[in-house]
């Protein structure tokens, strides 16, 4: 019998030795070693989080935070080290979401196939 957590596993393993993934840990080192772009990003994930828990709870921004991320957004976009570094996390999730497409086609043909009986 096949142990799917093995495999899981493995490809975790697999994407950690992928050209995305390397390019994405050389950006985060660039970012690391640069303390403006370090400190951006720890602005910027700070604001993230602060969004998703008002999301989650259902809370609306108010317009300082809203002025706030937006400035923010702003001084992303002009810093070249931290935008090398989301442009190589998008790689790696558009990676991540071909293959969850290959994992989930066994389940996408099984319910073509109920929809066709």
């Amino acid at each position: 019998m096949v142990n799917i957590y093995d495999t899981a596993n493995q490809l975790a393993n697999d994407l950690r030795e992928t050209q995305q993934f390397t390019a994405l840990k050389e950006a985060m080192e660039a970012v690391k070693a640069d303390p403006d772009s370090l400190a951006l990003f720890k602005e910027l994930d700070a604001a993230q989080m602060e969004i998703m828990e008002a999301q989650s709870t259902g809370k609306e921004l108010t317009q300082e935070q809203q002025d706030h991320f937006a400035s923010l957004n702003s001084r992303v976009g002009q810093n070249k080290t931290l935008q090398n570094m989301l442009l190589a996390e998008q790689a790696v999730y558009t990676l991540l979401n071909d293959v969850q497409k290959n994992i989930g086609q066994p389940l996408s043909e099984a319910y073509e196939d109920l929809r066709k009986a």
